[in-house]
């Protein structure tokens, strides 16, 4: 039989005291008492469960505040931008509301009303490892992505951020992602912010040539700037993080709009979001602050190297069996052993040497003045794996 009904039916018989009963049923006299006199009262109504939780809490944010939190979540997403607790609150701060609760609050407001489930499984941020760029313009990162026209055309749009503000230096809608047009993309880029001291990307044909042994003419462009051109691990997209977070919110603003039915119609809606994101949108990546302002508030910089011309005038060298090419008495490269016997198309540019076979750049550096034999800087035994 149920405590609660024995606390109503018991007496005060001397075939078992309300200690003795307590006791075998595990519950305080207090309680069976409380429940008896429920009964007395209410009747069987009375032992029914009943809640613990106060009827109202002091702390509780008011239900206009509450209800104000999920419009403009609502708001947010129809809108295609961030719809987090974070800009939710500052949302909330420019529309001028009396009291404007925490991030944690807003959070626990959009869990109970169903809008967030908590992935308590999921990595949590502060075991990444992160990294950024000191000033503007120290690196750039570049990375394409494919959009879908209305007539189900797919095209790409190749994006260009800076690491230390965030900024979108370029948003450019092709109808194919070639080494032409992903350096069309930098170099216009590049006429309005600058050019930067190195450029990241994966190992995508368009970008690098690394992977094939060869140097493509987005590489090429870049070294005639004087741009260090970085490449990502392969299968480690987290290296171009920023990028490729930049890419979904992008997506997010242009699923949210009706969909272009030709190249020019999404390039206007990409330099719509520009505006916007580099002009108006708080990032949470840099302190809720605006890509702009961060990029302005430092002297960006610039490439630290003179830019080596393309190979056209040549000094036909051969390899020789040590691995080294001697351009005169007073000069020799060295390459490496893998590259003995071959034939290279040596550029000397002042005191930079560039050193090409078959058209692919396998080393440039600068001379050092110093000494006749210009090492290659490897351990003995180990081979290239770059024209770096």
């Amino acid at each position: 039989m149920d405590v609660r009904l024995l606390a109503a039916l018991s007496g005060e018989g001397p075939e078992m005291s309300v200690a003795e009963l307590c006791r075998r049923r595990g519950v305080s006299r207090k309680t069976f008492y409380k429940w008896r006199a429920r009964f007395l009262t209410e009747g069987m109504a009375g032992l029914e469960p009943r809640r613990s939780t106060p009827r109202s809490s002091p702390r509780r944010i008011p239900d206009v505040v509450e209800q104000a939190i999920v419009e403009k979540r609502k708001w947010l997403l129809d809108f295609g931008l961030d719809a987090g607790p974070e800009s939710i609150r500052d949302h909330l701060v420019n529309r001028g509301l009396p009291m404007v609760p925490s991030r944690n609050t807003i959070w626990r407001v959009l869990v109970r009303r169903g809008f967030v489930t908590p992935q308590p499984q999921k990595r949590p941020r502060v075991s990444c490892v992160r990294f950024e760029a000191a000033a503007p313009n120290e690196c750039w990162q570049i990375d394409a992505t494919e959009w879908r026209l209305s007539n189900r055309k797919v095209v790409e749009v190749i994006n260009i951020i800076d690491d230390h503000s965030r900024l979108a230096v370029a948003t450019k809608a092709v109808e194919v992602t070639t080494t032409h047009a992903a350096w069309e993309a930098f170099e216009q880029a590049a006429m309005t912010w600058g050019f930067p001291t190195r450029c990241l990307s994966d190992n995508g044909l368009a970008f690098t040539g690394r992977l094939r042994r060869m140097e493509v003419f987005f590489q090429v462009q870049l070294r005639k700037a004087g741009v260090r051109a970085v490449n990502s691990r392969p299968r480690h997209p987290q290296t171009c993080g920023k990028v490729e977070r930049f890419q979904q919110t992008e997506k997010r603003w242009l699923r949210a709009r009706p969909v272009p039915m030709h190249l020019e119609e999404l390039q206007e809606q990409l330099n719509a979001f520009a505006d916007y994101y580099n002009y108006s949108r708080l990032h949470r990546g840099i302190g809720r602050r605006i890509p702009f302002e961060r990029w302005a508030a430092q002297a960006p910089m610039k490439p630290e190297t003179p830019g080596l011309p393309a190979p056209t005038l040549r000094v036909r060298r051969k390899v020789h069996p040590s691995g080294v090419v001697m351009l005169n008495p007073n000069l020799i490269v060295g390459l490496g052993t893998e590259y003995a016997g071959q034939r290279t198309e040596v550029i000397r540019d002042g005191g930079h040497v560039a050193v090409f076979i078959d058209g692919s750049l396998v080393r440039h550096l600068a001379v050092d003045p110093g000494r006749i034999y210009q090492p290659t800087g490897r351990r003995p035994g180990r081979k290239r794996k770059d024209g770096s």
